[in-house]
């Protein structure tokens, strides 16, 4: 399990609000809103605010080097899904960025991301800028943020388990990243049916090198009694594996008991409605 906390459990003051319906393109044959539609969520989150504020001006390029998605009750379809976003902590690089999602049909999941602004130039971190940072530091409880680790465990050897995915244009985004949800696509294509998704849980995905357009990668993982640790390593043109992963996930289970069924669906059936004005 672990023991990795978040500073604030709450918004300490106003934060960005949207609301959505959860479509069935997010969602597992359960109707459980699966751990890469999450990932959109944030992304679409996290675009939503910087054009709001206006930041698209100031403060453009972004990437996020982890993310952490603690599912304490599963959102499902039909429903409206809540999200509110906002800082925790911040450095003059870099921040890490919360958000609350629940469902109006149930639900609930508490999220964190540690964003770095970049430099379009240079590819590398920059400052942000004054504008930003008075915002971002409206309500933090840390401003010396520094980056560590979570995901620590030692990849296993190569097996014969391992096996190659060549990564579609449709899963990378307008900077050519590739996008946050088709790391946790992978995911779920491993954990399909695993009681590990049908208890509370949190995953834990931190981006270790690019992973360029038109790659393929080798999908390494491991599953025992603590949980379910992903790697993917990025294939060179001879089909060889590099030396590093480009990613690390982790998932683990929380406290609590085993997720309840949602709500039967379709309705009970009926001849005739009144149209809804």
């Amino acid at each position: 399990m672990s023991d990795y906390e978040f500073l604030q459990a709450a918004p300490p003051g106003p934060s960005f609000e949207r609301s959505w319906p959860v479509r069935t393109g997010d969602v597992d044959p359960e109707r459980r809103v699966r751990l890469d539609a999450v990932a959109r969520y944030l992304q679409d989150m996290a675009n939503d605010e910087m054009f709001h504020r206006g930041f698209d001006a100031t403060d453009p390029y972004w990437l996020v080097r982890r993310s952490i998605v603690d599912v304490h009750e599963p959102l499902h379809w039909p429903s409206d899904v809540t999200l509110l976003r906002w800082c925790e902590s911040t450095s003059s690089r870099w921040c890490n960025m919360r958000i609350t999602l629940r469902g109006s049909a149930g639900g609930h999941v508490e999220t964190e991301a540690f964003w770095i602004r970049f430099s379009a130039d240079t590819g590398m971190p920059t400052h942000i800028s004054d504008g930003g940072m008075e915002y971002l530091q409206q309500y933090v409880t840390e401003t010396r943020l520094r980056w560590k680790a979570l995901n620590t465990a030692t990849p296993p050897e190569p097996s014969e388990s391992d096996y190659t995915v060549k990564l579609r244009a449709t899963d990378f985004d307008p900077y050519q990243h590739l996008n946050n949800a088709a790391y946790l696509q992978l995911v779920e294509d491993d954990l399909n049916g695993d009681p590990l998704l049908a208890a509370p849980h949190r995953a834990i995905i931190e981006y270790l090198a690019p992973i360029p357009l038109g790659s393929s990668v080798q999908v390494r993982s491991e599953r025992d009694d603590t949980g379910y640790r992903q790697w993917l390593y990025l294939l060179d043109a001879d089909g060889a594996p590099a030396r590093k992963p480009a990613s690390a996930v982790s998932v683990v289970p929380l406290p609590g008991e085993p997720f309840a069924p949602p709500a039967p669906w379709p309705p009970e059936q009926v001849d005739r409605i009144e149209w809804r004005v």
